[in-house]
């Protein structure tokens, strides 16, 4: 991923204009950058794309994740944190992406997706109690055996698997 659109992406998500990136040299033309967020040391490489050229369009690569106290042990084979394989991934671990739908959507099940019709969720009408995420709590509006005793359902379902009616 191209630096600028990645830093771009990054203060879009996280809300913030004035991230304190610290950089470390690596390598010949590349650095190493990273910063904390709210516990979390999140850090990437950044090099030229052609390394004989350092005035070349920067890219980024090599996403981890960690705990601020986290230390590695090499006596121990600890190494501390995850090692994500796209930019999203990484923000997805700082902030979690807003959900689909808002709480208090209707939604419907797609009548064309196979997990819908599997479950028996194809078509039915709902209103969204819970989101975050991905994912979401609905109470089912046309068919009581999808609600616990409470009239609320306990699980969680995709929201990829359904289509805005209204909200």
């Amino acid at each position: 991923m191209k630096y600028k659109s990645f830093i771009k992406k990054l203060k879009k998500r996280l809300g913030s204009e004035n991230l304190e990136i610290i950089t470390d040299q690596h390598g010949v033309n590349g650095r190493r950058e990273w910063f904390v967020y709210e516990g979390t040391v999140a850090r990437w490489y950044v090099e030229p794309t052609d390394w004989r050229d350092p005035e070349s369009e920067l890219v980024v690569s090599g996403f981890h994740t960690k705990g601020v106290d986290q230390e590695s042990d090499p006596m121990t084979d600890y190494f501390p944190g995850t090692y994500w394989s796209n930019a999203t991934q990484l923000i997805d671990r700082l902030r979690e992406p807003p959900p689909k739908y808002a709480p208090g959507s209707l939604v419907r099940g797609k009548s064309d997706n196979k997990r819908a019709k599997r479950h028996g969720y194809a078509g039915k009408t709902a209103l969204v109690t819970k989101a975050r995420g991905q994912y979401m709590h609905l109470q089912f509006v046309d068919d009581e055996w999808y609600n616990s005793s409470d009239g609320f359902s306990t699980m969680s379902y995709p929201a990829r698997d359904f289509e805005l009616i209204s909200g």
